[in-house]
């Protein structure tokens, strides 16, 4: 069996659909046979009165909260745990609407790999350009462009390669490496777990297969300190901290960091390690991280609704 695999699937939003995240991950389970008797069962009962016609509504196995399944949205980041014969997963399911972009960049802090949805019906749209760029700040270095939703344009290989071509603009433009283009139908299953007759023209894997067989070895050779902010902390007007789990490297107090997007750089005042200060953290560890200087690319109010920023002492 190979190793375990960390993704996360993202993508963007048309109004108040969502672009199949869910439904996605949800059709992977049910279809792997991965859900115990009794949430088939309740899965299949709680569909009866979805959005689907009495259909399996394979997204209510991971929008749990009550407004993501009244809104047909994900709202909080859903993580799940599974395993094939293969190969073992954590996959983080995350919002696709803009106001919960900053969930979306939690998700992906852990990742090994990203799976990003694009409709079809309406190809690369702003917000799916920004879920990119995340995940590459947030050092992921192999994607899945999942070409969802290709039923409602009638399985059309023009319109995938139409946006086989975005997508190639996308990576250049992002310096994206390590791409998989994949066109499917969450809902109708072409393409999740197996192969498809309807995408006969398509001669990849299936999604799952790939997700089995990708080998992500290099993403954990990156060097050098760097942690995703996810949280600014301020519980007076002398204190600024900056938390969140490190993901590279050790920073020790003293250390020159640099921020992203604006590559500012400042001095490590203190590091705080649960309640007590400590003089370095390494790889893996919760911190709250002072600085010698504000830096705005994690002090302003943008940034601290959509997106902290990034923590990094390699600078190149």
């Amino acid at each position: 069996m190979k190793g375990l695999l960390k993704f996360i699937t993202c993508g963007i939003t048309c109004g108040s659909v969502d672009d199949g995240k869910s439904t996605l991950i949800g059709h992977i389970l049910y279809d792997s046979k991965l859900l115990y008797a009794d949430q088939e069962k309740a899965l299949e009962l709680d569909s009866k009165v979805g959005s689907r016609s009495g259909k399996i509504d394979y997204s209510l196995l991971l929008d749990g909260l009550m407004a993501e399944r009244e809104q047909g949205i994900t709202i909080d980041v859903a993580y799940r745990y599974f395993t094939t014969d293969h190969r073992s997963f954590i996959v983080a399911d995350t919002p696709g609407h803009e106001e919960y972009t900053r969930n979306m960049a939690v998700g992906a802090s852990f990742a090994d790999l990203a799976v990003i949805l694009v409709d079809a019906s309406q190809g690369v749209l702003v917000q799916t350009r920004r879920h990119a760029r995340i995940c590459r700040l947030m050092g992921i270095r192999h994607f899945v462009f999942a070409v969802n939703k290709m039923d409602l344009v009638g399985y059309s290989e023009d319109v995938f390669n139409k946006i086989k071509v975005q997508i190639a603009e996308l990576a250049q433009t992002h310096s994206l490496s390590n791409i998989q283009v994949i066109p499917l139908s969450a809902t109708e299953g072409d393409n999740v777990t197996i192969k498809s007759k309807n995408i006969a023209w398509y001669q990849g894997p299936a999604l799952l297969e790939y997700l089995e067989n990708v080998d992500t070895s290099s993403s954990a050779l990156e060097k050098g300190f760097y942690m995703p902010v996810q949280r600014v902390s301020r519980p007076d007007r002398t204190f600024r901290g900056f938390q969140g789990q490190i993901e590279s490297g050790t920073i020790r107090v003293g250390d020159v960091i640099k921020s992203l997007p604006s590559y500012e750089k400042a001095s490590v005042k203190s590091i705080l390690y649960t309640n007590r200060n400590v003089e370095e953290a390494h790889a893996g560890e919760p911190v709250t991280i002072t600085l010698d200087r504000e830096v705005a690319s994690v002090a302003t109010r943008k940034s601290r609704r959509h997106f902290c920023g990034w923590m990094t002492s390699r600078f190149r």
